[in-house]
């Protein structure tokens, strides 16, 4: 794994050589989409009932890509937060994530590269379980967990929509660089310790694809198997985010997200304590301001 590591970190300094040569910004695919959403419901003696509420969001998803000769280099950066208010309880989170993948690749054929991979995923703030009692426990926290996905593989970039990238040769850390919850053992790691390594097979699926000038949709889904431990029970990490824009810059907008990890243990019944795997599922609809470039 270590020669894995200095193999990317060599790959890493020849690419900041080469574009610190040729500073020609011709050759790049930019874009990103910023979208915030805003909503509130409130009541003044409602017959049928309700709880006053509001919620804001966030996002920002953008990428950066060079495509010259043998060389494609693809970049993308996706930032989320949301919280939401109901009654006179405090702010909740709703979405929280940051989200870094890089890839370089030299030309192999002429849709196939081989590529070293570098992905990096955490959060901004504190994650917390809301039990019935009205208590709560803090269960994440920025840097726990942390994710680092280091691999060398071949992408199949058949245009500028879609990809495929495939590797036997991958590297994940898993951080929990907070004292409290990496003594618990969370999200995976031994009781005491912050790191947690890995080493197996990654695969990787990417579309960002515009429907029409008004609808647009980026998807992204990433499969791991760990050889070094239950190699058949494989981490799942799917992304959706589907953008319809109404009229200028107001837009439908749906966010989803589907995980699974086999070393996180999911509370399932808070009166026993009871831990188990389980699928997780995000969703977030919402009407707001959507801006793309």
């Amino acid at each position: 794994m270590k020669k894995l590591c200095l193999v990317l970190l060599f790959s890493v300094i020849y690419v900041l050589n080469l574009f610190a040569q040729n500073p020609d910004t011709s050759y790049w695919d930019k874009g990103a989409v910023i979208n915030g959403t805003y909503s509130q419901t409130l009541f003044n003696y409602w017959a049928a009932g309700g709880n006053n509420a509001m919620a804001l969001s966030g996002l920002f998803d953008g990428h950066a890509n060079y495509k010259k000769d043998k060389i494609n280099f693809q970049n993308s950066l996706s930032f989320g937060y949301g919280m939401q208010k109901v009654m006179d309880l405090p702010f909740r989170k709703t979405d929280d994530k940051i989200d870094l993948s890089s890839n370089f690749g030299l030309k192999a054929t002429d849709k196939l590269y081989y590529t070293a991979l570098l992905s990096f995923k955490t959060q901004f703030t504190d994650g917390y379980e809301y039990l019935d009692n009205g208590d709560s426990n803090r269960i994440s926290s920025l840097f726990a967990p942390a994710y680092l996905i280091y691999s060398l593989g071949m992408n199949y970039v058949p245009n500028k929509q879609f990809g495929i990238y495939a590797s036997f040769l991958t590297g994940k850390t898993t951080f929990v660089l907070d004292t409290a919850l990496s003594n618990l053992g969370a999200f995976g790691v031994t009781p005491g310790n912050a790191l947690r390594y890995e080493f197996g097979a990654y695969l990787k699926f990417v579309m960002n694809k515009k429907i029409t000038d008004n609808f647009i949709i980026n998807s992204k889904l990433t499969l791991f198997s760990n050889y070094l431990k239950n190699p058949q029970n494989i981490d799942v990490d799917f992304e959706l985010l589907a953008s319809y824009k109404i009229w200028k810059s107001l837009s439908i907008n749906y966010q989803m997200q589907a995980l699974y990890d086999d070393d996180i243990l999911i509370l399932v019944d808070p009166k026993t304590g009871y831990k188990g795997r389980r699928l997780q599922l995000k969703q977030i609809f919402g009407v707001g301001l959507t801006y793309s470039f």
